[in-house]
């Protein structure tokens, strides 16, 4: 693996874990084990690199997308491995990431809401294909359903927006979700969902 690759791939870690004000250029440095001289030689400052880290788990999350709708057996097991998916991704990415992000690098958090707004159409013509497969109802308006749970998520990524003393992120997670996609399913989807969640008991 070349210096740079290792350098986004070994810092996209850190900053998710860790949240991103808490990490700076010499933390990276001596994480990664080279001089912070090194690192500057590849990224001119950490705002470069965050940039750079995003962009690239970007890349990976819409490559992950790709495969898991090519790959799975219908549009209802689609959207439950993309609810596994986005649970296991939140509960890697530390509290803070999305509150520095907002506070201390707006463009690049831009970059992030503009990527989502193209994310929220690739689920339009999936849903419709729900449909098609009798899993879907025909009678919702995708595009107002896929705005009204992105925006449940921004609150919830909200600083002291849930009661987390009360009741963990998973849960808030897990709700919204199946709720989401129950809310949307036939009688026939429905019983595709409760099959799926029992397997996933059982493991």
């Amino acid at each position: 693996m070349e210096l740079r690759d290792r350098i986004i791939e070994e810092a996209s870690l850190l900053f998710f874990n860790n949240g991103i004000k808490s990490m700076t250029m010499s933390d990276i440095a001596n994480e990664l084990g080279i001089s912070k001289r090194t690192l500057y030689e590849v990224f001119h400052d950490k705002e470069e690199l965050l940039e750079k880290c995003i962009v690239t788990h970007m890349k990976k999350a819409d490559q992950e997308m790709e495969a898991l709708i090519k790959n799975s057996e219908d549009v209802i097991d689609t959207l439950m491995q993309i609810y596994k998916k986005h649970l296991n991704d939140m509960r890697n990415v530390h509290k803070t990431v999305i509150h520095d992000l907002k506070k201390y690098h707006t463009q690049i958090y831009k970059k992030i809401e503009c990527k989502q707004k193209e994310v929220t159409y690739i689920f339009i013509p999936l849903l419709k294909k729900g449909v098609e497969q009798g899993l879907i109802r025909n009678d919702v308006n995708f595009e107002i359903l896929i705005w009204l749970l992105k925006s449940q998520f921004k609150a919830l990524m909200a600083d002291d927006f849930i009661p987390v003393d009360k009741y963990s992120v998973d849960e808030f997670i897990r709700t919204i979700i199946l709720n989401f996609i129950r809310g949307i399913a036939t009688p026939l989807g429905n019983e595709k969902i409760d099959m799926i969640v029992e397997n996933l008991k059982k493991r």
